[in-house]
């Protein structure tokens, strides 16, 4: 059970581009082969890549695969790294809570449905809040993991050695 709620989004993503590619290889073989075409396979597909696209880029986001930009980290002291960090993800915190209650009303406002399949576009837009909720769950993650290495006392890089009895004879 742990694997399958640590890999939330990938499994997810996973299932939802393979539905997509099946279902697109099984519609061109269909319509070069026989010619004929299943009518709510696009729709499937499309409905599919919405998916996998939104919990892929909650995904990467949970594992910090996003580009950045880190010239101003790397201009910082040591010490100010951190609490930068910090300050960054509160502010990533911010526009992922308002990109939820946005995608949220966004779902509520949704009444249409797939001309096809009759699918709610309630459950199409429903991915967006979501993944983009799953965002917000993992920047308060990230900021409790840099409050906790910010506490942690700062050990030395280089430990002490110890000296032994044969050691110091040779100093003499």
């Amino acid at each position: 059970m742990g694997f399958l709620f640590k890999n939330f989004e990938e499994i997810l993503a996973s299932i939802a581009i393979s539905i997509t590619i099946l279902m697109v290889i099984i519609n061109v073989f269909l319509r070069y082969g026989f010619g004929f075409v299943v009518p709510w396979s696009e729709e499937l597909a499309v409905i599919c890549f919405i998916w996998s696209v939104y919990f892929g880029i909650s995904s990467c986001y949970k594992h910090k695969l996003h580009m950045g930009v880190d010239v101003i980290i790397a201009l910082l002291p040591e010490k100010a790294k951190i609490p930068f960090n910090i300050v960054i993800s509160v502010f990533l915190l911010a526009i992922n809570l308002i990109l939820a209650y946005l995608s949220y009303d966004y779902m509520m406002l949704s009444n249409k449905v797939t001309p096809v399949m009759g699918m709610s576009y309630f459950t199409i837009n429903g991915v967006l809040f979501l993944c983009f909720s799953l965002m917000s769950i993992h920047t308060v993650n990230f900021i409790f993991k840099d409050i906790k290495q910010l506490r942690q006392p700062k050990q030395s890089a280089r430990p002490k050695q110890h000296r032994d009895a044969s050691s110091s004879q040779s100093d003499i």
